[in-house]
């Protein structure tokens, strides 16, 4: 009997052997400590002796740097599939402690085009006093393009240190050919479970973007309505064939749509998760 029972702790030791294979831990991406602050400008020309990793869905190359202040990102996209509607989504940025996947913890980058009036409200909303002389300023120029870091989390946000602690940021610059985003996040901003992530610490970090846009969706239930009614003046007919080019109707994946539109890769909404290391100088 006891030859048994030792066989049989074998075989199931055996089995979860094969369990770890089949799932292994996800691989730990190393940060490289930045020996100078990274400036934020959409480009790449502080990244030039960086490792380069790939997501193999999206084949989109990043980069990952920190100081003891700043966790650097770099993003380089080589096709407009893989940079999907980032232009219009921006990016997600999530963080957690490792194990963990929560999506309440993160910034979404975003890039808006502001009047000079709205640019005013935006920075009163922000808590910061204007004198008139400030927004005369302001308004010598029509229009601005902002990059903000806004939290996903209005109340853990407010849970964040202020003050002097830099807010999140980020620069683009978009082209068919190659398209490059930067972004900088100070770690004090970092902040999961009490505690804020620093040198030679470990973080689990999320990147979502691009998806069909609400304005898209409404594009295509639009042409979707009006292929119905011509069809049914045509007395028939097959309705995805006449939708013609297209709108992405699924999920992430960017599956046809319910009446058979057309997936369109450009309007893919992609996402991937890592487990990060952060460098420590002099370690």
């Amino acid at each position: 009997m006891k030859f048994l029972r030792t066989t049989g702790c074998l075989i199931i030791l055996g089995s979860l052997a094969v369990a770890g294979a089949a799932f292994p831990a996800e691989k730990i991406v190393q940060s490289q400590w930045a020996t100078a602050p990274i400036r934020i400008d959409g480009s790449n020309q502080d990244w030039q002796d960086a490792p380069v990793l790939m997501d193999k869905v999206s084949k989109a190359e990043y980069s990952l740097r920190n100081d003891a202040e700043f966790l650097y990102i770099l993003f380089v996209f080589k096709s407009l599939p893989a940079l999907s509607t980032y232009e219009v989504s921006g990016m997600k940025v999530y963080y957690n402690l490792p194990g963990e996947k929560g999506k309440s913890t993160g910034f979404r980058f975003v890039k808006k085009t502001m009047t000079a009036d709205e640019l005013i409200a935006n920075i009163e909303k922000g808590g910061e006093v204007m004198t008139e002389e400030k927004k005369a300023e302001v308004r010598k120029q029509k229009g601005y393009v902002t990059y903000e870091g806004v939290p996903l989390d209005p109340k853990k946000a407010a849970e964040q240190p202020g003050g002097e602690v830099e807010p999140a940021t980020f620069r683009d610059r978009l082209s068919p050919q190659v398209s490059v985003v930067e972004f900088r996040i100070p770690l004090a901003r970092l902040v999961d479970a009490g505690a804020a992530a620093a040198p030679g610490t470990s973080i689990k970090l999320g990147f979502e973007w691009g998806g069909m846009t609400s304005e898209m969706r409404s594009a295509y239930m639009a042409r979707m309505a009006d292929s119905g009614s011509q069809a049914r003046g045509a007395g028939g007919g097959d309705l995805g064939s006449q939708l013609g080019s297209g709108y992405e109707g699924g999920g992430e994946g960017g599956g046809g749509g319910a009446m058979g539109g057309r997936p369109d890769p450009r309007t893919r909404k992609h996402s991937f998760w890592i487990d990060v290391k952060l460098a420590d100088q002099g370690r």
